[in-house]
């Protein structure tokens, strides 16, 4: 079993794990769906038109990116894509409290076809990457690599490595949902092969992040948004020096019960990181941020309330 799917799955996410993979990601019937759109699409090769099939951009960049692409909905039919959108928006809201999805791209990778090593620091806050690939084709390669964290000198002073001592490699496998921390250095391994496209690696995919606070319930939102920017504001006010230091998302999800105490706050994931992995002021940070909503006190309301707030601490997003 690959490294990545036997330690990271999607029935044990640890709060700080880089890569989260998820099988069996969409009703089968869905998948299945999508993927005959895409083989209806390269059928009977000797009748295609231009208006249908010149929707291909060959996306060359030397030394990183060699692949098709196009947009999801020039291939598969768009109310499957819209299911897809919505299963993984529901998927990422609940998983990692981030909100927004960017629109996919449709990717093709037949033989030469390849990413190299980069990272989409300004992209997202995650990746992710689903795969319509078949399970069984006529073609290698396509795994996405993804380089662990840490630093791969100091980490093996005292002995060898080689390969998947330095990353992971995660199979492109049919219906499969691969999410990781855009931040991470990653590539897609060259296909050889089959030139036929069917034959190829296809995924889609693009970038989750944050959307503002998310609240569900019977209390109106300005009550609870007025409490959070009073909280935050001392927190930040009391620890800005430290602050100053990290880099990353934190999400976190409360419930506020009807008698307005705070019930519960679950850290949903946490990829706060500090240049120097020996730093350990974050946990007492994160603590002191967790307590305080705790001893947060709202009005009653009839009823309960969740909150799901994302923070970033760090580098904003690039303007789109």
């Amino acid at each position: 079993m690959p490294e990545a799917t036997r330690v990271i799955t999607s029935s044990g996410l640890a709060l700080r794990a880089p890569i989260l993979v998820a099988d069996d990601f969409l009703p089968l019937e869905l998948a299945f769906a999508m993927r005959e759109d895409i083989d209806t699409h390269f059928a009977h090769p000797g009748a295609h038109r231009a208006d249908t099939h010149q929707v291909w951009n060959y996306w060359f960049v030397p030394e990183l990116y060699t692949y098709l692409r196009t947009t999801p909905e020039k291939i598969i039919r768009r109310d499957r894509v819209d299911e897809f959108m919505k299963a993984l928006q529901v998927w990422s809201t609940v998983t990692f409290g981030m909100g927004n999805v960017t629109w996919p791209y449709l990717s093709l990778y037949v033989g030469g076809c390849r990413q190299g090593l980069h990272n989409d620091a300004m992209n997202g806050r995650f990746a992710f990457v689903y795969s319509l690939t078949r399970n069984q084709r006529r073609t290698i390669g396509g795994e996405t690599l993804i380089f662990r964290e840490g630093d791969p000198f100091r980490g093996n002073l005292a002995e060898p490595s080689a390969g998947r001592g330095f990353y992971d490699l995660i199979e492109p496998k049919f219906n499969r949902l691969v999410v990781f921390d855009d931040r991470l250095p990653h590539a897609v391994e060259r296909i050889e092969g089959s030139m036929d496209p069917v034959e190829g690696r296809f995924v889609l995919h693009g970038h989750l992040s944050e959307t503002g606070t998310m609240i569900a319930g019977a209390l109106p939102g300005a009550v609870v948004e007025e409490a959070l920017v009073g909280l935050f504001g001392d927190f930040a006010a009391r620890n800005s020096a430290q602050i100053a230091l990290y880099q990353g998302p934190l999400a976190l999800r409360f419930v506020i019960s009807a008698d307005g105490s705070v019930e519960t706050c679950d850290i949903l994931v946490d990829r706060v990181m500090h240049e120097d992995p020996r730093h350990i002021e974050w946990e007492l940070l994160r603590a002191d941020l967790v307590n305080g909503i705790k001893r947060l006190k709202f009005p009653p309301a009839a009823g309960e309330t969740a909150v799901t707030k994302p923070l970033v601490f760090g580098v904003p997003l690039r303007a789109t």
